[in-house]
């Protein structure tokens, strides 16, 4: 650690601080201590949103080992930001120093390439409603607290993100949301989803995850 730590910055982002933007030059790499930040590409002004990410996750390390600097993908916090950042030429050093570091990182992308794999799957072949459904239980894996009020999921979500990442309307969105609490599945208070129904919001799924555990984000 006496190595490591003089070169880290420790760095501080406001909610809806731009860390990275897609096709831009530059080389830092970020290990997220606290916060979450959205992953996400524009294509005519049109977001969709790859993934969360979380603490203990690395950003940028994948541009770090490529043969070019441009970033493949915009990151913004969702909340307040905590993180070190590290040069490119530094990460490097600390590769070749500790291979683990590279073991830990592959492990990531492919964690992240299993994460696209679904997220292709409901963008392509499902309707909104079961897209709706499967992204709920995703999120409940991944941020969910079983209470007396149901199963919440501690993360504030509105329409529009959930549109961005399902690559719909936020009005279909809007649409399925309230025949989800028409037909008592789930519940919304402050933008706080609570899953009422388990067992029925699963079976909208049409066993689209056939290995629950599969849908935790980071199996690390």
């Amino acid at each position: 650690m006496s190595k490591i730590l003089p070169l880290l910055k420790e760095r501080s982002f406001k909610k809806n601080h731009l860390l990275m933007f897609e096709n831009d030059e530059s080389d830092e790499v970020y290990i997220i201590r606290s916060g979450l930040l959205k992953v996400f590409r524009l294509h005519e002004d049109k977001e969709i949103v790859l993934s969360i990410a979380m603490p203990g996750e690395i950003l940028g390390e994948v541009e770090a080992l490529s043969l070019v600097d441009y970033r493949i993908s915009s990151i913004e916090a969702l909340e307040d930001v905590s993180a070190w950042q590290i040069r490119r030429k530094d990460f490097l050093q600390l590769v070749e120093m500790y291979p683990v570091i590279l073991k830990n990182a592959y492990k990531i992308l492919v964690e992240r390439t299993r994460i696209l794999n679904r997220l292709i799957r409901y963008l392509s072949f499902y309707d909104v409603r079961t897209k709706v459904a499967n992204l709920i239980v995703d999120f409940y894996f991944n941020f969910g607290e079983l209470t007396d009020a149901g199963y919440r999921i501690d993360l504030k979500i509105n329409q529009s993100f959930l549109a961005t990442m399902l690559g719909t309307s936020r009005e279909s969105v809007s649409k399925t949301l309230n025949e989800f609490q028409d037909e008592k599945l789930i519940d919304i208070r402050e933008k706080n989803f609570y899953i009422l129904d388990m067992k029925k919001l699963e079976s909208i799924c049409n066993q689209t995850e056939e290995i629950q555990s599969l849908r935790k984000w980071y199996n690390l």
